[in-house]
């Protein structure tokens, strides 16, 4: 039996797949442990797994309102991104370094998401074997399959049809991820380590191993991946598992499923949906 610690951050969407994966290791005769926001031992707790409690403490789901004003600035379009680092994660990096530390003491593993800005830096002081992971294509920031920006939707056949532009562009948008990693950068300085690489870049990934947690039918290997990715296909958990909710589906929507083709389904996802009202969405 190993001990395996699954360090992730997020909403539903950061947590469900890495307890898929947790529920897998424990019928292998395995000890996961999640360490994650306190929030989710009620999910935990209700599935015989064990949650380690990393800060930031986020408002539970009991208190909507709360939830809803967090999401609203965490995913604006504009400055969504940069506040997920500097509001949630940067201010507390020694705190999550420190529970991080505590809970991987006897471990014999560490899994780490992309928002584990703690994670590498304590792999390089601890010497705890690690793999990293990331949940979407978009993290590997590939030169050859880039994103679409929405509010610049015409740049991306550029990007796509030249490399060489999508790269000078990364290295210009380097420069704004290396401001926002300055605290990542003090915290490393403060362990006695090198500054090393942008963790939200190439900083992020194991040079162990890198599960990349989507389909390939999703996004094909591209030539700039780091060499160990291992693509594996979406690990599947899709319960709230919170006091009252139900063991199976709504029996309608059961009967909907299983007639006529398998339907393709769009949704805001488990952020989003906490923000829909307000951008007018249906």
């Amino acid at each position: 039996m190993k001990k395996i610690v699954i360090s992730t951050f997020g909403s539903f969407g950061d947590v469900h797949p890495y307890v898929a994966i947790a529920l897998e290791l424990k019928r292998r005769g395995h000890r996961p442990v999640i360490a994650t926001s306190e929030i989710y031992r009620e999910k935990t707790d209700a599935l015989g797994l064990e949650l380690h409690p990393v800060p930031p403490d986020l408002p539970g789901y009991d208190r909507p309102e709360e939830v809803a004003r967090m999401v609203a600035e965490m995913i604006d379009p504009k400055k969504g991104p940069e506040r997920v680092f500097t509001q949630l994660v940067n201010p507390h990096l020694r705190g999550m370094y420190d529970a991080l530390s505590e809970v991987t003491r006897d471990a014999d593993l560490l899994v780490t998401h992309i928002l584990s800005l703690a994670g590498p830096p304590l792999v390089e002081k601890t010497g705890i074997k690690w793999v990293s992971s990331v949940l979407a294509p978009i993290s590997m920031f590939s030169n050859y399959d880039p994103p679409v920006f929405p509010q610049m939707p015409w740049l991306y056949p550029v990007l796509k049809s030249h490399p060489s532009v999508s790269r000078a562009l990364m290295r210009v948008a380097r420069l704004k991820l290396d401001r926002m990693a300055r605290p990542v950068y003090r915290l490393r300085a403060e362990l006695g380590l090198k500054r090393g690489g942008n963790p939200m870049l190439e900083g992020q990934h194991s040079p162990r191993m890198v599960l990349a947690l989507f389909s390939s039918a999703i996004a094909p290997r591209q030539p700039d991946w780091p060499p160990q990715t291992r693509v594996t296909g979406f690990p599947f958990y899709d319960r709230r598992d919170r006091a009252g909710d139900a063991e199976h589906l709504d029996p309608a929507l059961s009967k909907f499923l299983e007639e006529g083709e398998p339907p393709v389904v769009f949704t805001l996802g488990s952020s989003a949906v906490w923000d829909a009202v307000s951008r007018n969405v249906s």
